[in-house]
């Protein structure tokens, strides 16, 4: 578990780098992935704006349950997949066109503001006081 800051969108970069991001988007890109994976918001933002995260795998069937935690993973959007086309070999796959539209957007930079927005949003439920947890449970 790592701590990031949503007023700090550097501290998330160092946490998570393109490369990781761009090795996520492509795994969660495959046709028939059974596994999202991405980063896992756990807290919400103190007052200092920090807050908990990791990096995290999930099932694509899961639910989504925003009541402890956020998931939160990358994926190319219509913009970003029609910098590819389809490989004219019966062998290959979709290959990347030589110029690229130019308007493109910066995806890496847009999934960090997803997640800093996510964070800054996040409502969880408050935690059990440890004092709860004592003391017999039965049986």
């Amino acid at each position: 578990m790592e701590t990031a800051n949503v007023n700090d969108p550097t501290s998330l970069e160092t946490l998570y780098s393109k490369a990781d991001f761009e090795k996520d988007a492509r795994l969660n890109a495959q046709d028939k992935t059974t596994v999202l994976h991405g980063l896992m918001i756990l807290s919400m933002p103190g007052d200092d704006g920090s807050f908990s995260i990791t990096r995290a795998n999930r099932q694509v069937g899961e639910v989504e349950d925003t009541s402890h935690s956020i998931f939160v993973s990358p994926r190319l959007s219509g913009a970003e997949s029609d910098a590819f086309v389809q490989n004219d070999t019966d062998y290959g796959g979709p290959v990347e066109q030589r110029d690229p539209p130019r308007e493109r957007t910066d995806p890496y930079r847009a999934f960090l503001d997803d997640v800093l927005q996510a964070a800054r949003t996040a409502r969880f439920a408050p935690a059990v006081p440890a004092e709860k947890l004592k003391g017999f449970r039965g049986g």
